[in-house]
This record gives structure tokens, sequence and C-alpha cells, in this order.
């Protein structure tokens, strides 16, 4: 689970990382590469977040979870 700032069991904070989801989803319908994804990620968390020690290894695992949600085939 991403979870960069460690609130995944904060019931308050439950919501704090759907403003990401957008940008995220469009990547994936539009088949983005990982190497995007993880890019897109990184900036989320980086320049946003401002943990600037984050690294491309640390997506991995999230990356390799958006991709296996089933979503609809992209319709133009």
């Amino acid at each position: 689970m991403w979870d960069p700032i460690g609130i995944k069991d904060e019931p308050k904070a439950q919501s704090e990382y759907d403003g990401y989801i957008g940008d995220v989803y469009k990547l994936l319908i539009g088949g983005a590469s990982d190497l995007e994804i993880t890019e897109r990620l990184l900036y989320i968390v980086r320049e946003t977040m401002r943990l600037e020690k984050a690294a491309a290894a640390d997506m991995g695992e999230t990356v390799s979870a958006l991709r296996n949600i089933h979503l609809p085939p992209h319709a133009d």
C-alpha cells in the first residue's frame, strides 16, 4: 500500500491521498509506462509532500499494485 507519510491507520486522514488519484488514473488508462507512473509518484512525494529522499525503488511495489487493478478499457 502506498502510504508515504504513514497515515494508513489514522481514521481522520483516510482521504489524504484522494487528490492524487486523478493524475495516476489518467496515466494508467492512457497506457503510461511503469517509468512514467513512477516519475509521477515521485513528483507527488518529493514536491507535494516534501519527502526529498524518496527514490524510484520505493515506488516499485505501488506501481505493481496499480497494474493489478482491473480498469475499464479506455474510450477516446
